[in-house]
């Protein structure tokens, strides 16, 4: 069974906080890919500090081979997140081919217009609210 490192991400604060003016380097691997459009998920519509128990409790649960609804009370949401984690591969591969990545972002389950922005700054496209990261 594969390991998140899901203890040092948190420790590090990876995913902790406010990342609008912290530098984010682009996902290497579908694992990261996954995990930035999870959090994001996590994160929606509530305080950051559920959206971090939220986040981690999910990731635990797919850690384990289970699903995300162990971790989130949410069943589509978690289905989605089920979803995402299941295809992170092929996302991963779309998104990475994809001429036009902020609309790919649109396209993902529970990804709608605002949470879009807020995935683009966590995966590096956006560097400050309106700007875009220059490739």
């Amino acid at each position: 069974m594969p390991g998140f490192g899901l203890e040092q991400m948190m420790r590090a604060g990876a995913f902790q906080g406010d990342i609008s003016g912290a530098e984010i380097a682009a996902p290497e691997t579908a694992d990261e890919f996954a995990q930035h459009v999870i959090d994001t998920i996590c994160h929606a519509s509530v305080t950051p500090s559920v959206g971090r128990r939220t986040f981690e409790r999910c990731m635990r649960a797919l850690d384990f081979g289970s699903t995300a609804r162990v971790g989130f009370r949410h069943p589509a949401k978690a289905e989605a997140i089920d979803m995402i984690w299941r295809e992170r591969e092929r996302l991963f591969d779309e998104y990475k081919a994809s001429q036009d990545k902020l609309r790919f972002l649109a396209t993902l389950p529970w990804i709608g217009p605002v949470t879009k922005h807020s995935l683009a700054r966590r995966l590096g496209l956006i560097t400050e609210h309106g700007q875009r990261a220059v490739a």
